[in-house]
């Protein structure tokens, strides 16, 4: 004889929570583009990020990782996403943002803006 919710645990083991939830896109401040613009694609970050997302680096102590306060990737230095919070792209220019309610949204570089950064000390140049 089964037991009630049985069927459910083993539906919930086979298919583990996502480790992000869309949310409702908004109008945010770019920074880059310096305009408003819209982030039709916003996320929240549930679980910590186990494997990088730009070298595909697979982290073997999240703990570690994630000790600094802006947790990066040991290879590549692609900034983490922290459970929790929510994050979102720019529609014009593809620059991810963190969005944090009431505050200044506070800019995740990739690794061309982490170069030009590298550069200029900003990043984006005057084209």
């Amino acid at each position: 004889m089964a037991l009630f919710g049985q069927k459910k645990r083993d539906a919930e083991k086979s298919n583990p929570a996502p480790p992000v939830r869309q949310v409702m896109g908004r109008e945010v401040y770019c920074a880059v583009c310096k305009a408003y613009r819209a982030f039709s694609r916003c996320w929240l970050r549930v679980a910590p990020v186990a494997k990088c997302t730009c070298c595909g680096l697979d982290f073997p102590s999240l703990e570690a990782v994630y000790r600094k306060h802006l947790p990066a990737c040991p290879r590549c230095g692609e900034y983490l996403e922290h459970p929790g919070f929510e994050y979102g792209l720019c529609d014009t220019c593809g620059s991810k943002f963190e969005l944090v309610q009431g505050a200044k949204p506070g800019l995740l570089p990739n690794r061309k803006q982490r170069e030009n950064m590298s550069v200029y000390g900003k990043t984006w140049s005057k084209d």
